[in-house]
């Protein structure tokens, strides 16, 4: 039996679809392993940083942190 897994995208309940617009394809892939090791609230607050301030990954990263927590 051929194993499928690896061939399926990763289930993310962190990044909608909704949500992915607006970003770059970069900051939508660094998000998506991010989200791995982040609460929802935390990628959340990052998205909004970077889409309404235009706020650089890092830069969202930081805040999200102090604002929010992991």
């Amino acid at each position: 039996m051929p194993n499928t897994t690896k061939s399926m995208p990763k289930y993310n309940p962190h990044l909608p679809e909704s949500k992915k617009k607006g970003l770059t394809p970069k900051q939508i892939e660094m998000l998506e392993r991010h989200a791995k090791k982040h609460s929802k609230k935390h990628i959340d607050k990052m998205i909004f940083v970077m889409k309404k301030e235009g706020k650089s990954f890092t830069a969202a990263h930081k805040i999200a942190m102090d604002k929010v927590g992991k």
